[in-house]
């Protein structure tokens, strides 16, 4: 069953297509897709609230009417204001692994969060995910289990031009581990 959208929810997603980045950090590839795509409306979900404000200030001195600032965690966002099937399209760009193993419980793409994931998405919608980490992208991998998603997974090279990639290829990585989601069967949560 659908659940009803609130007032904010609506407002939130606007009208048409709806993608979401989560953890978008200085806001690069938010802001160009946003840019490039003006009738797609872009929320941007990040848990620190100064770049969450730096990124909210930069979208509203370029006049960015198509772009939503969300500061909170991401599942909590998922959760409470995005209703189900209202998503096309998710990208994380460099999630942060956790690579300690007492802190894997702070992992955000676990089993629990990939269905919530998936019931949000629209039929058909997919979810980006790319990492520096190969132990974070072989964690991923094995979460994706009974979420309804198709997974297509491998390397990639430096792409986005974000912060954090742009670090790593400072660093002499050349290749990054991209997982894409396409939701094929919906979950209920």
């Amino acid at each position: 069953m659908l659940e009803q959208e609130t007032h904010e929810q609506k407002s939130l997603l606007g009208e048409g297509v709806t993608e979401v980045e989560i953890g978008f950090g200085d806001g690069e590839h938010l802001i160009r897709r946003a840019a490039e795509h003006p009738d797609i409306t872009f929320i941007g979900i990040e848990k620190k609230s100064t770049r969450a404000a730096v990124v909210a200030a930069t979208v509203e001195r370029k006049h960015l009417d198509n772009i939503r600032i969300v500061q909170a965690c991401a599942h909590e966002a998922f959760r409470d204001l995005l209703p189900a099937s209202s998503i096309a399209r998710i990208y994380a760009l460099f999630p942060d692994p956790w690579p300690k193993r007492k802190h894997v419980m702070y992992r955000l793409f676990s089993s629990e969060y990939l269905r919530l994931m998936n019931n949000r998405l629209q039929h058909g919608g997919k979810a980006l995910i790319v990492t520096d980490s190969e132990q974070y992208y072989h964690w991923i991998l094995k979460q994706t289990t009974s979420t309804g998603f198709e997974v297509e997974n491998g390397t990639i090279p430096p792409q986005y031009n974000t912060r954090f990639e742009r670090k790593w290829v400072d660093q002499n990585q050349q290749s990054f581990y991209r997982i894409l989601l396409t939701k094929h069967l919906h979950v209920d949560v």
